[in-house]
């Protein structure tokens, strides 16, 4: 009987550290360091947070990235990497019911990164990076939440 608790205990401590250390912070008074300048979330700002859609492991989702847009300038968002503080500044838009996020320069002119949430929640990635006609293929599909 003592083995069953103990087991059972040691599983639930287990399983507290795999949830609580992958799950991103809600904290709004984080600074952000975006393409080499710092900005404050107590500004306000609407975040989700983006995990992989296929292939992962229904007991831990680590989360890839972050996106988000500040309040008081909507056209002006983010994107950070993984759980962190750092990442790039991005312009934000409404592409009909999709939220969409570009930065990076390419050589061509225009973004060379896009993130798209559609409606249902699924993240697109794109790189226009190769592309001479400005058109891509998703380099990778992720499911997002809001937070």
């Amino acid at each position: 009987m003592k083995n069953i608790f103990s087991t059972i205990f040691i599983v639930s401590i287990l399983f507290l550290s795999f949830s609580c250390a992958t799950a991103p912070t809600t904290a709004r008074d984080r600074t952000l360091n975006l393409s080499g300048r710092f900005f404050s979330e107590t500004r306000g700002v609407v975040r989700w947070y983006a995990v992989d859609k296929y292939n992962y492991d229904d007991f831990v989702d680590e989360v890839r990235f972050q996106v988000g847009y500040f309040t008081d300038d909507t056209t002006m968002g983010f994107v950070l990497y993984g759980t962190g503080n750092d990442g790039e500044l991005a312009y934000f838009s409404r592409d009909g019911l999709d939220l969409r996020w570009d930065w990076g320069e390419h050589k061509n002119g225009g973004c060379k990164y896009s993130f798209i949430i559609e409606p249902d929640g699924t993240g697109l990635y794109y790189d226009f990076g190769a592309s001479s006609d400005g058109t891509a293929k998703p380099r990778g599909i992720y499911q997002t939440h809001k937070f």
